[in-house]
């Protein structure tokens, strides 16, 4: 299912109260510094009213009310040099060879209760890749690396070609948050290529980065070239470089070694090369929660060009009366990152609950609306076009 228009901009816009966006912002640096160690569910709570904290607004910026899983996949040089709390040594064992597949259960709502006023203009980058999506298919091989009754979504704050809102540097996977301990699974059939402390080998951009990491080689080949799945920041592991893994074995522990603010597994998919430059959008390979869908698009200049972190507010139905989830466009960065090359995305938000939905985007100070419907275990596609 997937639908395909040019919105048109739509006047409607609301703002905060002039304190509310110092009150926001400092709220999330404290949830950024806190990092805490467990991501919980988030409920259908209503957005704050007007003598709350913050109000809910229809304007450019966001911030992120769920607890972050904020992990610093940063350089060494990153202004905050968080001490990894876990002792990095692999205590490899071929003998967790049945444990049962993660059953997807649980389910994510992601609140988009605080949106912060800004007056940064959203300044166009070079043309973005503009596959024809009627042609697309959906690839979702990937089962989620923690089992029942663990959080199994990934964390909004800190997504696939992001920067946390300027907080690090671009983030090349996603992250989902459970204490220190939480098993974690082979999402796939495949080969271990790697398995164990990075302090020797750069499985990242540098050394100690992902701490001790697990990379598993698919069985499966996506159009002919080899698909990668890393599992980074773990306590320990439980695989062996060379050994053959089927899904839903154990292969290792959620730590926060190497660079991390906290215990989580983050999560990259390469394709093609086995590289820190050939990552892609993992959350287009996780198979969808039960009951949840996808939705991916673009939004770009009416000639093409990619416009960066422009948010966007999801409105579901019937009423279409109060954001509950965002996004944002990808960051000016290919090359660094890569959207999918089937679908040539620059914003992907997954695990919506299956339903009717309005799309707002707002691009300096004009905002495009467009519907769409999210279908369970499909991609839904949306793709806006500004009139500049």
């Amino acid at each position: 299912m997937s639908t395909h228009w040019t919105a048109k901009p739509f006047s409607h816009r609301v703002t905060l109260p002039p304190r509310a966006g110092a009150v926001l912002a400092a709220a999330s640096l404290m949830l950024l510094a806190s990092c805490s160690a467990l991501q919980p569910e988030p409920t259908a709570t209503p957005l704050p009213t007007a003598t709350e904290t913050a109000t809910a607004t229809l304007t450019p910026t966001l911030t992120q009310t769920s607890t972050p899983t904020a992990t610093a996949t940063n350089t060494a040089t990153a202004t905050a040099t968080p001490v990894p709390t876990d002792t990095p040594t692999a205590t490899p064992t071929a003998t967790a060879t049945a444990t049962a597949t993660a059953t997807l259960t649980t389910t994510q709502s992601s609140l988009a209760a605080n949106v912060l006023v800004t007056s940064t203009p959203i300044v166009p980058g070079g043309p973005w890749p503009t596959p024809d999506v009627s042609q697309a298919s959906d690839h979702y091989w990937l089962g989620r690396p923690t089992g029942p009754g663990t959080t199994q979504w990934a964390s909004p704050f800190y997504p696939y070609a992001s920067t946390g809102q300027g907080a690090y540097l671009v983030h090349h996977g996603a992250d989902i948050a459970n204490p220190l301990g939480t098993p974690l699974y082979a999402p796939a059939d495949g080969t271990v290529v790697f398995a164990g402390p990075d302090d020797q080998v750069a499985v990242g951009p540098t050394t100690n980065f992902f701490g001790i990491p697990v990379v598993i080689e698919l069985d499966r080949r996506y159009r002919d070239q080899p698909v990668y799945v890393l599992l980074g920041h773990m306590s320990s592991t439980t695989v062996t470089p060379g050994q053959h893994v089927q899904r839903g074995q154990q292969v290792g522990a959620v730590g926060s070694t190497g660079i991390a603010l906290g215990p989580h597994v983050h999560v990259e998919v390469r394709i093609g090369v086995n590289d820190y430059d050939h990552t892609v959008n993992p959350e287009f390979w996780l198979e969808p929660l039960a009951g949840h869908g996808t939705v991916a698009g673009r939004v770009l200049t009416a000639d093409g060009r990619h416009l960066p972190e422009v948010p966007l507010l999801f409105y579901p139905g019937p009423n279409f009366n109060s954001p509950r989830y965002y996004a944002y466009t990808y960051i000016d960065g290919l090359g660094l990152i890569n959207p999918d090359e089937q679908w040539g995305e620059n914003f992907l938000l997954s695990d919506l609950p299956a339903g009717d939905y309005l799309v707002e985007a707002t691009v300096n100070g004009k905002v495009y609306r467009q519907n769409v419907t999210v279908q369970a275990g499909k991609t839904s596609w949306v793709e806006i076009r500004t009139e500049d």
